[in-house]
């Protein structure tokens, strides 16, 4: 399927070039972008690469009266978000969930078999300048390993280290991180006991600090007896074990393992349903992180059907939520035919 046609559309404006409405268009999808078309020649051409944003729905007739130029209750409305503005179409004839199946079917077709992106590498040694920084490097370490290890008297202090440690871990400081965590883990299991819920958020800290330096295997094996812990003390559902399930299966992913990083974010939506409700906004993200995986693994109609839930998922007001806006972008790409993991 080198194209697919939707006739009898209508623009409804929001492009800079034009900008009235205008009936009897046939929209043509290829690999370069979408064509709008007269009987006789182009209306508009919108590439690929210029669309930041893809949304097919039936609104409400509230949110037909606010955002378009006159009520159709018939048909899908597709919005392409540009630099300039939305562009906004009326496909008659086609409900917005049977459009967008006849748009993931022609995306994935188009496109071919899809392939798994690699596992991440590990990032590149770290830039040491000269004798003189060598030391300063191994002084930082050594003043990192020694913070971990004093004894931790209060959770404030615990709070403060490991927000040092975490400090280090975003300014890509990783030998720093894993010098402070690896101690300060254990003064926590000290203080407060194994299964307490800081001692987890020092073990998750350095189970994604591990992960981050290219330690894979020993950022799983911390991440999978935390996720392990948190079940034990929380239970399948809790809040943290949410969490911290979430970061094991990124872990897999960034690991290349998308047979488990899958797995997990499907049993993390399953517990999120039942703790927060379907539609929630904290499974809305769960469902967001698992049709990004999915897309990374090369299954790209099923991780549209994810995007499509996520947006579905979110309320009318939510038009600007972060999680809307990331939904929508991943959407234009993954219907880009070109694009590849």
């Amino acid at each position: 399927m080198s194209s697919l046609a939707l006739p009898h559309v209508t623009f409804l404006g929001g492009h800079p070039r034009r900008t009235g409405e205008t009936a009897g268009l046939t929209a043509v999808l290829d690999r370069s972008g979408i064509d709008l078309r007269r009987p006789i020649r182009r209306f508009l051409r919108l590439p690929w690469p210029a669309l930041r944003g893809l949304d097919v729905r039936t609104p409400d007739l509230l949110t037909m009266a606010l955002r378009y130029d006159g009520l159709r209750s018939d048909g899908a409305y597709v919005d392409l978000h540009l630099d300039q503005g939305v562009c906004r179409l009326h496909v008659p004839g086609a409900p917005a969930a049977e459009l967008r199946e006849r748009l993931a079917a022609w995306a994935a077709d188009a496109a071919g078999p899809g392939e798994p992106l690699p596992g991440t590498p590990p990032p590149p040694p770290r830039q040491v300048r000269g004798p003189a920084g060598v030391a300063r490097m191994s002084l930082d370490v050594w003043r990192a390993a020694g913070l971990g290890a004093e004894t931790v008297p209060d959770r404030g202090t615990l709070a403060y280290r490991l927000a040092v440690a975490e400090d280090h871990r975003h300014c890509g400081r990783f030998a720093e991180a894993v010098a402070l965590l690896e101690p300060l883990a254990a003064g926590a299991t000290t203080a407060f006991g194994q299964l307490d819920e800081d001692t987890l958020t020092v073990r998750n800290a350095l189970g994604q600090t591990y992960l981050a330096a290219g330690l894979v295997d020993d950022g799983l094996d911390v991440l999978r007896e935390v996720v392990a812990a948190a079940e034990h003390r929380q239970g399948a559902d809790g809040d943290l074990t949410l969490v911290i399930r979430n970061n094991l299966a990124i872990g897999y992913q960034q690991a290349g393992q998308y047979v488990q990083a899958i797995e997990l974010h499907e049993r993390n939506i399953r517990h999120s349903e039942r703790r927060h409700g379907r539609l929630s906004r904290q499974t809305a993200g769960r469902r967001n992180n698992l049709a990004a995986t999915l897309a990374l693994a090369g299954y790209r109609r099923r991780a549209i059907e994810g995007y499509w839930e996520v947006l579905d998922a979110l309320s009318d007001g939510a038009y600007d939520d972060t999680l809307a806006v990331t939904a929508r972008q991943n959407l234009a790409i993954l219907h880009n035919p070109s694009w590849r993991p």
